[in-house]
């Protein structure tokens, strides 16, 4: 059986769909991390892999035994990994002396978020029962962040294979932190998701939880839950890549810094940021809002003009069509 925790309202429903591994991950430029205000990526944990396949070579080509320690739990870290990207996450695997016992950081791409909200993430390969003292663990992780993550506007989740008990539940309840718990099995299927309030009132209060069917082609269904916004379902992280992408087109093409390099890109940026905010930001994952763009516009572009010969070519054609 599977209990679903969700929020108070949204109900549960249950249909099929396969899925399948991507392999197709977006590493973005500086700049672009810039413009959607993404913190840059720590180190690799690792220089002999960076996902799960490349850990499962690595393993049998150095004839790492698959019940160890160190195959289990690293193992465990990638499959959350990529299983995550398919609600929104984009994370990383994170390792060392000062990674506070946090194992992936990364960003939670939420709808009706103007800027992408942060997470750390523990991950729990253990077969023994779970006490409050990983929820307290997770919330000293939560403190102690890596740089690019020490900030109050981040979220902590806790993924485990083994379900919550009602001591963990009643922990994370009373916790003054935003933390989220993930019961996730070693091949991914997630079977119980829950979080405390913190957390909800943190920007979560569209989330919900949904009964589903999954399972690759010829093989039985498997019952998972998965998490929706407002009903519907959420964008993987390839669908969000690919609009970002999108977006930054439209961004550079809105300022004629199609051909630029990074530096100049980044100095329109920053003007824009200091003089005019508003039309500073890219297009959101909803659509882009047009309104901004009003009278100001030529002024504006006559003064970005003053200010650095290097963009007399910025286009106004354009933009006087989204007037």
């Amino acid at each position: 059986m599977v209990f679903p925790y969700h929020l108070p309202g949204v109900h549960s429903r249950c249909f099929y769909r396969s899925f399948s591994q991507s392999s197709s991950l977006l590493e973005l430029s500086s700049f672009s991390r810039r413009l959607f205000k993404l913190p840059t990526p720590p180190p690799p944990a690792s220089v002999n892999h960076n996902d799960l396949q490349s850990f499962l070579s690595y393993a049998e080509k150095t004839g790492l035994p698959s019940d160890s320690t160190t195959y289990v739990g690293t193992h465990y870290e990638y499959m959350v990994l990529w299983r995550l990207r398919r609600l929104a996450l984009n994370l990383y695997r994170v390792g060392g002396r000062d990674d506070a016992g946090i194992d992936l950081v990364g960003t939670w791409h939420l709808p009706r978020r103007e800027n992408a909200l942060r997470v750390v993430v523990q991950c729990k390969a253990l077969k023994t029962k779970l006490g409050p003292n990983l929820v307290r663990e997770l919330e000293g992780a939560y403190r102690y962040s890596p740089v690019g993550w020490r900030t109050t506007d981040k979220l902590g989740i806790l993924v485990s294979p083994r379900e919550a008990t009602k001591g963990v539940r009643n922990t994370i309840s009373r916790s003054s932190y935003p933390l989220f718990w993930i019961t996730m099995e070693q091949d991914g299927v997630i079977r119980q998701a829950l979080w405390n309030e913190r957390a909800e009132a943190f920007g979560l209060g569209g989330l919900g939880t949904e009964t589903r069917y999954e399972g690759n082609s010829g093989s039985p269904a498997k019952q998972e839950i998965v998490l929706t916004w407002e009903d519907d379902e959420l964008h993987d992280m390839d669908q969000i890549e690919e609009e970002l992408a999108r977006q930054e087109a439209e961004w550079l093409a809105r300022w004629g810094c199609e051909n630029q390099t990074e530096a100049k890109k980044f100095e329109v940026l920053e003007m824009l940021e200091t003089s005019v905010p508003d039309l500073a930001r890219p297009g959101r994952i909803e659509g882009v809002d047009n309104s901004a763009f009003g009278a100001g516009k030529e002024e504006l572009l006559a003064q970005l003009k003053e200010k650095s010969s290097r963009f007399v070519q910025a286009r106004t054609a354009p933009l006087s069509k989204q007037e």
